[in-house]
């Protein structure tokens, strides 16, 4: 029986570490870089992200490439940006958003490494630059007060939302040891001295899961939590089941097929939750 869920387990890991290799380079989430604005004073104006290399994905500082976003068929606005001349050498690629305090600047598909926030209105001809600033996540996400000058360079703020992520971990792990201890239940691992153990396994293999894929999603994104998922999942079963034969079996006589096939059970029952609550709560999940 152990042998057999080994092998199932062996197999998905496989085909989860097969998947990368299949897929197309341009599959899948990109890194982002989003800037909220204040400070504009209703005013709108057009931002985008200066590049210390001159092409990034699709996006180019060759002239005469189309990718314009905002700037598309805007010739002045273009001409104008692209004649800016910065003080480091950072590359405008051609590329731009119309933006407010209620419209962020987005650039959610190839964007720069290593950067600089570029702000022009084209009412007076004004620009406004900030520092120089690299992509700290997966998904970026900065607020800058346009009226907030430090050495005459706007400021970035990170405004990563730290808090929720960490609400978010909590909960994963509480809900997930807990429908484990619940699963104990049927398989007659309701008393103390099963349950204890079972917790002490669950706080060191869950916390070491939820933790280590909210690390992956946040430096690599979505795609690579799914991709690492399986396999993960696959290290804490057999953790569990290595952990739980002499745990639950020399407390309370439970055979090995018994604690394997609990451990089974009770990975299947939290992580099926998990994707239903992933649908139901999204941001929790």
């Amino acid at each position: 029986m152990k042998q057999r869920l080994t092998a199932l387990f062996a197999l998905l890991l496989v085909f989860a570490l097969a998947l990368p290799l299949a897929a197309f380079a341009d599959m899948g989430p990109k890194p982002s870089v989003r800037v909220r604005f204040t400070g504009a004073g209703g005013r709108e104006f057009y931002a985008t992200l200066l590049s210390e290399t001159s092409s990034t994905g699709p996006y180019s500082a060759t002239p005469g490439s189309s990718w314009g976003n905002d700037l598309e068929g805007n010739a002045p606005v273009l001409e104008a940006m692209a004649a800016y001349r910065d003080a480091d050498g950072f590359y405008f690629l051609r590329t731009a958003w119309l933006c407010s305090e209620a419209e962020p600047l987005a650039w959610t598909y190839y964007p720069p490494s290593t950067y600089k926030l570029l702000v022009y209105f084209p009412d007076t001809g004004e620009f406004l630059t900030s520092g120089v600033y690299s992509r700290y996540a997966f998904d970026n996400y900065y607020t800058v007060d346009l009226t907030n000058r430090t050495n005459g360079q706007l400021v970035l703020r990170k405004s990563y939302d730290y808090t929720w992520e960490l609400v978010s971990l909590a909960v994963r792990i509480v809900a997930t040891i807990a429908l484990e201890l619940a699963v104990a239940a049927p398989f007659g691992f309701a008393k103390k001295a099963f349950l204890r153990p079972i917790l002490a396994v669950n706080l060191v293999t869950q916390i070491g899961l939820n933790l280590g894929l909210n690390l992956i999603a946040y430096w690599m994104g979505g795609l690579a939590f799914l991709l690492f998922f399986w396999p993960l999942e696959l290290l804490v079963f057999l953790a569990e089941a290595a952990a739980y034969r002499p745990l639950l079996g020399r407390r309370g006589g439970a055979s090995a097929r018994r604690t394997t096939l609990y451990a089974l059970v009770a990975n299947a029952v939290s992580c099926a939750a998990g994707f239903w609550l992933a649908r139901a709560v999204p941001g929790i999940f």
